[in-house]
């Protein structure tokens, strides 16, 4: 089951084939690398353009949101296993 979280957080990472793949954010004063992209998902929140990556970092799925106009990203979700 997903967690909503909704906090601002710094992520970093590369253009490749004209494309960003992040590769660590920071979260909580805690960094956290990234080890697989799952999915890449982009669409419109009303007029504001957003991409959401899910990614898996320490053994754990997180939903990192990207908001293209303001560029902030934001941890949206975590999973966890109950």
């Amino acid at each position: 089951m997903y967690q909503i979280i909704g906090e601002t957080i710094a992520v970093a990472g590369v253009y490749k084939s004209g494309q960003f793949q992040p590769k660590k954010f920071q979260w909580r004063e805690r960094q956290f690398f990234i080890s697989q992209i799952t999915s890449v998902h982009s669409w419109q929140d009303g007029t504001v353009p957003k991409r959401r990556f899910a990614v898996m970092a320490d053994s754990q799925l997180y939903l990192l949101e990207f908001d293209r106009m303001r560029e902030i990203w934001q941890l949206a979700q975590i999973w966890l296993d109950e």
